[in-house]
């Protein structure tokens, strides 16, 4: 899209026109998956960069005021600064200290070795595979598929206040998220096939 094409469709969006925001989307995900890839936020894989990315285009939509006219600009700068604020919130909880670590850096003891643990390591790796197992699969639905079942499961909006904020009849919502989440079921089961 050109730039008269996508402040034309910023203010589609602005409507609750889902289509437009569906282009949006699509047109800044290039930027989004590339600006996911130079972040390395610790406890942050990349599909939850470009989830954050997402709502990140989603609310500068909102937020955007058509006659200032920079778009592009102003979606750009909303997308890096919120992944720099997710980075600079991360980095707030970075201080923790390690059992192993020594306290005055004389002590040559691992305390690891007197812990017991519950936990088996095995169950929790195949449960994060099995977690971003489903995020590539959720982050290749459609951008407005995405943002359905984002908004719905991720941000707890109720199918009404989704539908009214999408000006979609409260029926129609749901028969969409039903697809979808058939769809989703059916992905994830040729997943587990292949």
């Amino acid at each position: 899209m050109n730039y008269d094409q996508i402040e034309d469709q910023v203010k589609l969006a602005k409507t609750g026109n889902s289509e437009s925001l569906t282009k949006l989307l699509l047109q800044f995900k290039p930027f989004i998956f590339k600006t996911a890839k130079n972040f390395n936020i610790k406890n942050y894989d990349e599909y939850d960069l470009v989830q954050i990315g997402y709502i990140a285009l989603i609310n500068a939509v909102d937020k955007y005021d058509t006659s200032k006219h920079s778009f592009s600009s102003y979606v750009y700068s909303a997308i890096k600064n919120v992944m720099k604020y997710t980075a600079r919130e991360n980095k707030k909880h970075q201080n923790t200290l390690s059992i192993n670590a020594s306290i005055d850096g004389n002590c040559p003891n691992d305390f690891t070795e007197f812990l017991q643990s519950n936990e088996n390591l095995e169950l929790d790796y195949l449960e994060h595979e099995r977690i971003l197992n489903i995020q590539r699969i959720v982050s290749d639905l459609e951008p407005d598929e995405f943002e359905l079942i984002f908004f719905v499961y991720y941000n707890n909006f109720s199918l009404t206040d989704y539908a009214s904020k999408k000006k979609i009849s409260y029926s129609k919502i749901v028969r969409k998220k039903n697809f979808i989440l058939d769809k989703l079921g059916s992905m994830l089961k040729q997943n587990i096939k292949n």
